[in-house]
């Protein structure tokens, strides 16, 4: 009787099927590894088994996957509580002003959102701001400024005195030295937080109202809380 040889699998097929497997959220990709292996036994050629050394190697690599499937199991785990640590920080910056990295200005009804820049060192500064089309719509020369954090304000106009419509803009941060050097500039912004949000896996501020600008949390740089008033001062003002 005539009988069909199933050639052993080949290293090379071994560690594709492996690497497929590590990604794997379940063990149903591990219970194919074993039912190909097994039916890979009941199929191969009697006259011609396969070595113990390559039914050794088989079942090593079995053990690896097996042990790659919990790992990610585990980083899953992992990964789901630091995100639970992420969403109760998210909850406490509520109410809280916050600066971060960012060149956003958000004008909404004649009104700006605060932005401002960190300056390493004294300098003449200017600010150019741009549309979302990247057009420079106003440009603000400011005084020479000492090292360390400033914001400036913007009315909402652009350079010929006309009311730009609602949206978001840009800025930019030029600062020259005395001597004509450029200083290094941080752009800043800074509102209240009054919303959390997650998307995509990247947690985010909403600042000043709903529809405010989105900060990523790893860009907050500095959180401020009001200031604490003096109950007996209040009672005696009173």
């Amino acid at each position: 009787m005539a009988v069909a040889s199933v050639p052993a699998l080949t290293q090379d097929a071994l560690a594709a099927s492996a690497a497929n497997m590590v990604g794997a959220r379940n063990l149903s990709d591990m219970n194919s590894f074993l039912m190909l292996f097994t039916t890979q036994l009941q199929h191969q050629d009697p006259t011609n088994p396969m070595a113990a050394y390559e039914m050794a190697a088989q079942l090593a690599q079995f053990s690896t996957v097996e042990q790659l499937t919990r790992v990610n199991t585990q980083l899953q785990a992992q990964q789901n509580y630091l995100i639970s640590i992420n969403n109760a920080m998210g909850v406490q910056l509520l109410g809280k002003t916050v600066v971060a990295q960012d060149n956003r200005l958000q004008l909404k009804d004649g009104t700006v959102s605060r932005a401002g820049f960190n300056l390493d060192s004294a300098a003449q500064v200017k600010v150019t701001i741009t549309d979302s089309a990247g057009k420079t719509v106003r440009t603000l020369t400011l005084a020479s400024l000492e090292p360390g954090r400033h914001e400036f304000t913007w009315d909402g106009m652009d350079d010929q005195g006309k009311a730009l419509p609602n949206g978001t803009y840009s800025f930019s941060v030029e600062a020259t030295s005395a001597s004509g050097e450029t200083i290094p500039v941080q752009p800043l912004v800074t509102g209240e937080v009054c919303g959390f949000v997650m998307e995509q896996g990247v947690n985010y501020v909403v600042l000043d109202h709903n529809g405010g600008l989105r900060v990523p949390v790893s860009f907050i740089t500095t959180i401020e809380t009001p200031p604490k008033v003096d109950e007996t001062a209040q009672e005696a003002a009173v």
